[in-house]
């Protein structure tokens, strides 16, 4: 029977020891950077990893995560495969967080430290590891990123942003009832600053062009009314929002009928 790539990743990886260079080299031989895609593969297998090192030698899990972080800091400026290894770090970390609860706590206060790494892979991470938390411990973890979202901090709504809107999470209508509530009140802050000297703002409008739609597709009529909300503030931003999210084919299959008539309500704001 033929692996796949996650289980031939798996199977090498397990002829490592966490104190292993070679398990380092590994991650980035096979990372595929420099290059437009990482081996995201890889990277979730490498979470998988972790799992199975951790209840073996947890202290050597955990320093090993953060190894990998260290190894490549921000201030190197090493975007090529060497950024790999942070981004393997930051999943690591989020596993950890996810089988033991009692590192969930500074797990997400590290996450929370990440979200202004300027690289965007490492802020993409951070999202995945949330997701990974929120899949166990929805309660906490969606509590902690209620707490961001009342920071004035765009990278972290950003994460927040981007680590709740999963569409997994969306087949549980609770879920995405709170999802949608945090967007609103990003999304309330964004027309309010509007600080366009701050490139995180920009990163975070980025963001909210994908994100919205995916919630919207969760809680549907709610969803639709809210851009029809978002319409009527006549923001030039917030239109740039709407207008990226009801080009989305997610929401076209949903209710294509809906699209259109925003679609013609934007339009008139021009």
């Amino acid at each position: 029977m033929m692996l796949s790539k996650r289980e031939r990743h798996l199977a090498d990886l397990q002829h490592y020891r966490l104190d292993n260079d070679e398990l380092v080299n590994y991650l980035l031989t096979y990372s595929n950077l420099p290059g437009k895609r990482g081996n995201l593969e890889l990277a979730f297998t490498f979470a998988e990893y972790i799992e199975e090192q951790y209840p073996l030698n947890p202290k050597m899990a955990l320093t090993f995560c953060k190894a990998l972080i260290n190894e490549n800091p921000p201030e190197k400026h090493n975007t090529g495969s060497e950024e790999f290894l942070p981004f393997c770090g930051v999943l690591g970390l989020g596993r950890i967080g996810r089988i033991d609860p009692s590192k969930e706590p500074d797990v997400l206060i590290f996450m929370r430290s990440a979200t202004q790494d300027k690289r965007w892979r490492i802020r993409e991470a951070v999202a995945m590891a949330i997701q990974d938390l929120i899949d166990i411990r929805p309660e906490a973890t969606i509590t902690t990123l209620q707490s961001w979202v009342q920071e004035d901090n765009y990278l972290l709504h950003r994460a927040v942003a981007a680590g709740i809107a999963e569409p997994r999470f969306m087949k549980n209508r609770e879920i995405a009832r709170i999802a949608l509530e945090l967007h609103k009140a990003i999304l309330e802050n964004v027309a309010h600053k509007s600080d366009k000297r701050d490139p995180g703002y920009y990163v975070l409008v980025k963001g909210l062009c994908y994100t919205l739609s995916v919630v919207i597709v969760g809680i549907e009529q709610e969803g639709f009314s809210y851009l029809e909300n978002l319409i009527a503030i006549n923001h030039p931003i917030i239109n740039k929002i709407v207008r990226e999210n009801l080009k989305k084919k997610r929401l076209l299959l949903l209710n294509a009928e809906n699209v259109a008539k925003l679609q013609h309500m934007l339009e008139k704001t021009v």
